[in-house]
């Protein structure tokens, strides 16, 4: 009778992780491309220089990694957006009056709300 119990409380654990979404994610690497991506809820990443991209899906967070890359971002209500590089654009748009929250290192780089 132990036996069983103890087969079962072991892959318990195991069933709910299976049963756990995935989390949705969106990476590039490149440089001189363009390209458009769909983080679909999740995060997006892109790690490279001079790449145009169009990104779509409520993304929770945005990383860039690199230099003169320009972004077009569809983020979600709760958003961040980090950078690390130089001469980056980056073109957001959220709901409402939502604003992500924002990490930028190094010069030259510019964020702002699409229009």
């Amino acid at each position: 009778m132990r036996y069983r119990n103890m087969v079962f409380l072991g892959l318990a654990p195991a069933a709910l992780l299976g049963a756990m979404p995935a989390q949705a994610q969106a990476d590039f690497t490149g440089a001189g491309e363009e390209s458009e991506l769909d983080c679909n809820g999740g995060a997006a990443s892109i790690e490279g220089a001079s790449n145009v991209m169009t990104i779509t899906g409520a993304c929770t967070s945005l990383t860039i990694t690199g230099a003169g890359n320009r972004v077009t971002i569809d983020l979600a209500k709760v958003s961040r957006i980090r950078v690390v590089g130089a001469s980056n654009e980056i073109y957001w748009r959220a709901p409402g009056t939502a604003k992500p929250r924002l990490s930028v290192q190094g010069a030259g780089n510019r964020i702002s709300r699409a229009r």
